[in-house]
């Protein structure tokens, strides 16, 4: 298995690490800092420097083994050291988006009795869909100030893993309807904004809710009765 040094640290940029496994353009390295994508969060992208040169990483994706696959395009040897270089400012805006998507999802079910279906990150805005029975464009207003109160309050998020039985006792972690969170050697990863809320998730999230910035909707649409899908940006 990749040891994945975002879940650490996702302010780590840069790192060094070897190749283990190799094969068309793809190479699979031993530690990794580049988030593989999944539950709405993109692939990180940035590029792998080896002898002096920096080749692009355009996708990363994981196994069924647990290894972190790099696309690079070139034929890298099994055993090369390389130093992986994330693109941090393109990280540090999903981060951001990643952390608006909780205070969303929060403010949703907690103000509109909302139930997320599915969610898109995005470097310039973010997709999220919704299942809100009653809730009509006149309430826009109101959903969008109620999101930007909770940034507002520059609330610490921080992440720690439980036990997966305290997960399955917890139903409350368990936000989207159709994807479950991932469980890993039985534990499960939860994100927490302090004094607001919780949520099992994978992903790389800001420090805080300050640092995600003010938020605004900038387009909704009706998919039905009780699904809406509302797009989201940061300024």
């Amino acid at each position: 298995m990749t040891a994945r040094l975002y879940l650490d640290d996702a302010y780590l940029s840069s790192f060094g690490a070897v190749v283990t496994a190799a094969h068309d353009g793809w190479v699979a390295l031993d530690r990794t800092a580049f988030y593989p994508g999944g539950g709405g969060q993109p692939p990180d992208q940035g590029s792998l420097a080896v002898d002096g040169s920096d080749i692009g990483v355009t996708e990363v994706k994981e196994d069924q083994d647990g290894r972190v696959w790099h696309h690079v395009h070139a034929d890298l040897g099994v055993g090369s050291t390389v130093e992986g270089r994330i693109d941090w400012p393109r990280r540090h805006a999903v981060m951001r988006a990643h952390g608006l998507m909780h205070v969303v999802n929060s403010v949703a079910r907690a103000r509109f009795r909302g139930a997320i279906t599915g969610v898109q990150l995005g470097v310039d805005r973010s997709r999220i869909d919704l299942r809100l029975s009653g809730f009509d464009r006149d309430r826009l207003p109101e959903f969008e100030d109620a999101v930007n109160a909770v940034l507002a309050r520059d609330l610490p998020i921080r992440a720690h893993v439980i036990p997966e039985a305290e997960y399955r006792s917890r139903p409350e972690l368990v936000r989207t309807l159709n994807v479950e969170p991932p469980v890993a050697a039985g534990r499960v990863r939860v994100v927490e904004i302090v004094g607001f809320d919780a949520q099992a998730c994978g992903g790389t999230h800001v420090h805080s809710t300050g640092e995600i910035g003010t938020s605004r909707i900038i387009r909704y649409d009706n998919k039905g009765r009780d699904n809406k899908r509302l797009y989201w940006e940061l300024a």
